[in-house]
């Protein structure tokens, strides 16, 4: 499992004026019932906008349970995804 970025962390980025990284608040939503998953995940200004929704999808794929259909383009939610292969 990934570490996520402690405060401290986080902070000493913010103050490095050389960081290309900066806070932005990002949300999915699930393509089955709309449940809406909103976090803050440190992102760059050189990547697109399908970049930065890719880094929350990351996020909740491989933390919190959530499926990220790549053929359809759609999210869903811990209650929605499929089962995990036995």
């Amino acid at each position: 499992m990934k570490q996520q970025l402690t405060p401290e962390t986080v902070s000493a980025i913010l103050r490095d004026p050389d960081s290309p990284l900066y806070p932005s608040q990002i949300t999915v939503f699930c393509d089955h019932c709309g449940v809406e998953a909103t976090g803050d995940y440190m992102v760059s200004e050189d990547m697109t906008s399908a970049q930065r929704l890719g880094v929350a999808r990351k996020h909740l794929v491989d933390n919190e349970g959530w499926e990220h259909d790549e053929e359809i383009g759609d999210d869903f939610c811990p209650e929605h995804a499929a089962p995990a292969p036995a």
